[in-house]
């Protein structure tokens, strides 16, 4: 299960790459989520895309045809404020918190309340964590 969790030192490998991409994009990267503030590996790697404040908005699908190049696989479509995305089997959460989330074709009121209902769920679980509680 080890090669399928992020680490800071993973996380700081990749996100350089990224961030050598992301200005011609109309963006930077930010590392954010348990990666970066809990010890030990994390299943999910958040990172956080925001504006170059020059630039009137980020070119998310160009961004993403240039990250395919470094190996990201994107699963979410459309233009969100949280995008999914795996790469070498690990997941990628991309957040673009300039984007409105909006109704989406492929989102349904089920959807979003087992995605609500799992974020609750983790939460619970990160509150029972022994590392979080000290």
């Amino acid at each position: 299960m080890s090669n399928t969790l992020w680490f800071l030192d993973t996380a700081l490998d990749l996100i350089r790459k990224i961030e050598a991409v992301c200005p011609k994009f109309g963006c930077h990267v930010a590392l954010t989520g348990g990666v970066l503030y809990k010890d030990g590996g994390r299943k999910d790697l958040d990172l956080l895309f925001y504006r170059i404040r020059q630039e009137d908005s980020i070119d998310v699908a160009g961004l993403f045809k240039a990250l395919a190049e470094l190996g990201v696989e994107r699963i979410t479509r459309g233009e969100r404020w949280c995008i999914k995305a795996t790469i070498g089997g690990r997941k990628l959460d991309c957040f673009f918190p300039e984007v409105d989330e909006g109704d989406y074709e492929d989102d349904d009121e089920s959807d979003r309340e087992d995605t609500t209902a799992r974020a609750w769920e983790r939460l619970a679980e990160d509150m029972d964590d022994p590392a979080v509680q000290s």
